[in-house]
């Protein structure tokens, strides 16, 4: 039995969240070609500075940079911030109504991605100093294995669910798959009902304060500390780690006392109860040659991509580009980045061993056995 109020297409309020999001895209996109054309300068407040004080309060205060930034522009991004953890939590709640305590494994995904957002957030808080660049790169960091966590989540759930490496094939044997139609059952299974805490008129009013409260606080109760100015490097490693260090150990409570996967953080390599891998090379080479030669393919993919990055991170960090056959110093320089890239990419082998084997169908029709499908053709 399926939920009866559940619509399979469309929007109870229509098209008016298309209109509405349009209009805010034209909008963006007519701000951005016009923005100079309308006296916007670099340090112009984000929507004129609405909700900030008046300029008689602000006098009275200390001294503000003037790359401060706006409420509004603090509200974006405590917002978002706000909005991440509501979202970790609402997975963590979905593990339930499903009963699939995978889930869980997306909550914990996700933590470096909220790193990321904290990463953000300190560097504006410190008024953005070219001392703490590191900070976006540390950023940028978090969101690279926030995106590589969140896959290996969402992947541990598709398999959880039924799904195949095998449907990766965008050119299946046959049009009926049995284990599509055992999935398709699946997906027709109610849910648990879970009765929420919060409705969603509350989480929206929660999140309002939440965002206006911790916007005023940073933009003005900073301006009485004098850590913003110090460019202390430690307390702004301190603070990107901190927090979400902290959002961590509250969930890894939260899973022991709740019992189950969320207690510990989940592996990509372990199969069930920890028995043997999901994947492994033996898998690979089950496809024969096919496998082999997909397998290689993958690696010289990731070779061919390495040189070309460590090449641009260089010319982003000194300048110029590497001169890798006179200059010992770039040469050193750009295996350097290579062989830590490779070390990272260590951790992604069961990724690696996932492409290859999505790869190994096309590879043996299209490489190994080409000549013996074109002679077949009349």
């Amino acid at each position: 039995m399926t939920n009866p109020t559940y619509q399979t297409s469309g929007s109870k309020l229509g098209v008016t969240p298309k209109l509405i999001a349009g209009g805010l895209a034209a909008s963006f996109a007519a701000a951005c070609a016009f923005g100079t054309k309308l006296g916007l300068d670099v340090h112009t407040p984000f929507l004129g500075g609405v909700g900030n004080l008046a300029e008689d309060v602000k006098l009275s205060l200390p001294f503000e940079p003037i790359n401060a930034l706006s409420i509004p522009t603090w509200a974006i991004h405590f917002s978002s911030v706000f909005e991440y953890l509501f979202a970790m939590d609402l997975i963590w709640k979905f593990a339930d109504a499903t009963s699939n305590e995978k889930w869980k494994g997306l909550t914990w995904g996700m933590l470096p991605l909220h790193a990321s957002g904290i990463a953000a957030c300190t560097y504006h808080f410190f008024y953005n100093p070219s001392s703490l660049q590191f900070l976006v790169e540390l950023q940028a960091f978090f969101t690279l294995l926030g995106n590589v966590t969140c896959a290996i989540a969402a992947y541990r759930i598709a398999i959880s669910n039924g799904w195949t490496l095998g449907e990766l094939n965008p050119f299946p044997k046959s049009d009926i798959s049995p284990v599509g139609i055992a999935v398709d059952e699946a997906a027709a299974l109610p849910y648990n009902v879970v009765e929420a805490k919060d409705t969603e008129i509350e989480l929206a009013v929660k999140l309002t304060a939440l965002t206006l409260v911790a916007s005023y606080a940073i933009k003005y109760g900073e301006l009485a500390l004098d850590l913003p100015l110090s460019q202390n490097g430690i307390a702004a490693g301190g603070i990107v780690f901190g927090i979400p260090a902290i959002t961590g150990f509250l969930y890894y409570n939260r899973g022991k006392e709740e019992g189950g996967e969320g207690t510990s953080l989940p592996s990509f390599l372990s199969g069930k109860d920890g028995e043997k891998p999901m994947l492994s090379m033996a898998d690979v080479k089950k496809y024969g040659v096919s496998g082999t030669v997909a397998y290689v393919i993958t690696e010289l993919m990731f070779w061919a991509v390495a040189f070309p990055v460590a090449s641009t991170t260089l010319y982003q960090t000194t300048g110029h580009w590497p001169d890798v056959i006179n200059d010992n110093a770039d040469r050193a320089a750009v295996l350097g980045f290579i062989f830590a890239g490779a070390n990272i990419a260590r951790l992604l082998v069961p990724l690696r061993l996932g492409a290859a084997l999505a790869l190994a169908p096309w590879v043996d029709a299209n490489i190994i056995n080409r000549e013996g499908a074109s002679e077949k053709q009349p």
